[in-house]
């Protein structure tokens, strides 16, 4: 390794700024890579002594990581005249490109509206507050009170706003030589702050009793929605209702519910067998003289043969969702056929009063708003319903004893999985429904009540003998070397353990243990 003439600390320590001795003109810039023991290095253009390439080394920093393409040798220039923009239409600008990104595929119109609304309602506004109206006015002590700007609200969403103006920094300020690069990659550009376990009950599951609570005061809601002159309202009730019921038994997402076809879903009748109408139906065979033979038996399984003693209408959906995060599609059973079925006649049987000539189709969505050419209903709507329940019922709920934040509507995905555990349901089937790998169903929805296990665990071994065993010597420290053979040891046959530890043939271990006449 050459020697080295001039090296300095650069960026908090992530990276040195040296020159060596061979040619002391040229600086360049190395970082370690994380894991590794070796650098990375590159050539800082047009630094002429250490103080510029101190202040190019951020600049290099940034093409190395990928964030900034490489830049090719230009000449030092005598002025540099440094761009800036204002606030207000550098945002406008990355929302436009955004907004192409979504025509292009590339994300879902979803991830544009969360950007915009963090952005323009949270982060514009804070800026002012700071003084702060163009881009080249951001420092590193810019953002160090957002926090408290930001009180009372869940770390979560702390820290998914300072993901988005993260990404706003780093993927346009900094590409458009609009900010300062040591700004950018600066590790105290934004407090820092813990998530703990609590944290992430921010929506925690609904108890039983609750949710009893919740789903009659939804009905009651919906039967007071017939007395609303605007027939609007009742449909939207209705269609609320049926939706809570979607979300609480099928554990999708809101999102992913939003935009579900009824192509969709798949109704099938698995039918069930019931125990009063099979002893009706055995009764009245007995009567007409007719002798019942087979064990028709009720079991909690599906009775798929349509002229079994007792079988009862069952009716299950597979509801084929796609996730808007991974864009995977997954295939969730549930019990809610009678439910889709009774809402498809609802919708039927409302086209039909208001004279709208047209029925259900595989291309509707299941809870489109019929009444504006089936568009989505916005994340908002379902919202503020939500909210609106939660607040006629505030006083009669118990929460969940693990956790004080309020309902969510996030709450009825938690509710399903959480049952599920208690239920015993495989953790990998269930990540397969869910659309989580088996570690954050874990860390997220484990927040199982131990009462439902308490027999379990409090159970006393009444009645029943301490087992004991002899242990056997394999070996004696005062006899090492000396193996004691019994012929009744010898005598057994043991073909089997050598088939399940070497994987031979039976029969060549056979004759490997038959002697030759020789050997005789």
């Amino acid at each position: 390794m050459p020697a080295i003439h001039e090296k300095e600390k650069v960026l908090d320590g992530r990276g040195i700024v040296v020159s060596y001795k061979q040619d002391t003109s040229c600086y360049y810039y190395r970082e370690l890579i994380p894991g590794t023991k070796s650098y990375r290095n590159k050539k800082i253009e047009g630094a002429t002594n250490i103080t510029e390439a101190k202040r190019l080394a951020a600049v290099v920093a940034l093409e190395l990581s990928g964030r900034l393409p490489e830049t090719k040798q230009r000449k030092p220039s005598i002025k540099k005249v440094k761009n800036t923009q204002p606030i207000e239409e550098a945002v406008e600008d990355f929302l436009e490109y955004e907004l192409n990104r979504v025509k292009a595929g590339i994300i879902v119109d979803n991830t544009h509206y969360h950007k915009s609304s963090v952005l323009k309602k949270v982060m514009l506004p804070y800026l002012q507050s700071e003084g702060i109206q163009n881009t080249r006015q951001i420092r590193e002590t810019t953002f160090h009170n957002y926090l408290i700007y930001r009180a009372g609200l869940r770390k979560l969403t702390w820290k998914d706003e300072i993901l988005k103006i993260k990404d706003f920094i780093n993927n346009h300020l900094v590409k458009h030589r609009l900010i300062e690069p040591e700004v950018a990659v600066s590790k105290t550009l934004f407090p820092k702050f813990k998530i703990r376990m609590d944290d992430l009950l921010s929506n925690p599951p609904i108890s039983k009793g609750d949710w009893t609570i919740i789903n009659r005061e939804i009905r009651k809601w919906v039967k007071e929605g017939e007395n609303v002159r605007n027939h609007r309202c009742h449909l939207w009730r209705v269609l609320f209702w049926t939706w809570t019921l979607v979300a609480k038994n099928s554990g999708a997402r809101p999102e992913e519910l939003r935009k579900l076809k009824w192509k969709e879903v798949e109704v099938r009748d698995v039918g069930r067998i019931s125990q009063s109408k099979l002893e009706q139906e055995m009764a009245e065979l007995e009567e007409e003289g007719i002798e019942v033979i087979g064990d028709d038996a009720p079991s909690s399984g599906w009775a798929a043969n349509q002229n079994s003693l007792g079988r009862e209408e069952r009716l299950i959906a597979y509801i084929t969702v796609t996730s808007g995060k991974t864009g995977q599609y997954r295939e969730i059973p549930t019990n809610l056929g009678s439910v889709f079925l009774r809402w498809r006649d609802y919708i039927n049987t409302y086209y039909e009063k208001h004279n709208i000539k047209r029925s259900v189709s595989g291309n509707d969505l299941v809870f489109g708003n019929i009444n504006n050419e089936g568009k989505t209903y916005t994340h908002a709507n379902f919202i503020l319903s939500w909210g609106c329940i939660r607040k006629r019922v505030t006083d009669k709920l118990h929460g969940n004893k693990f956790s004080d934040e309020q309902y969510s509507i996030y709450s009825m995905r938690s509710t399903f999985i959480q049952d599920k555990l208690l239920e015993g349901l495989d953790i990998f089937l269930l990540s397969r429904i869910s659309g989580h790998s088996p570690d954050v169903l874990l860390r997220h929805y484990d927040r199982l009540d131990i009462r439902e296990r308490a027999e379990e665990i409090t159970s006393l071994p009444f009645g029943i003998k301490k087992k004991e065993d002899v242990k056997v010597e394999l070996y004696s420290n005062k006899q090492q070397g000396q193996t004691k053979e019994t012929p009744k040891l010898w005598s057994r046959d043991d073909s089997n353990s050598y088939k399940r530890t070497a994987r031979k043939d039976r029969s060549a271990i056979n004759r490997s243990k038959t002697a030759t006449a020789k050997e005789q």
